[in-house]
């Protein structure tokens, strides 16, 4: 298997993951506020690791779905 075909499954699958766990950690809304913000966090570092090694904007730009769903998921102050 070549690099091409291999950073084109690698894309894929982080690209699933990435948008399974966006989705995730917005709508576990009963849920444990640091376990939503690991779905998000985790995804996040994922993306900028292999931005660094591939230098392909698809990482980058998933990198930024996720800093948008950062302010879904922060913990609000209880009344």
């Amino acid at each position: 298997m070549n690099n091409d075909v291999f950073q084109f499954w690698l894309t894929t699958a982080v690209e699933l993951l990435t948008l399974l766990c966006a989705y995730l950690g917005v709508r576990l809304y009963k849920k444990n506020w640091k376990l939503r913000m690991a779905l998000v966090v985790v995804p996040l570092v994922v993306n900028v690791i292999l931005y660094l090694i591939y230098s392909s904007t698809i990482f980058f730009y998933l990198g930024v779905v996720l800093l948008l769903c950062i302010p879904f998921v922060w913990p609000k102050k209880s009344v």
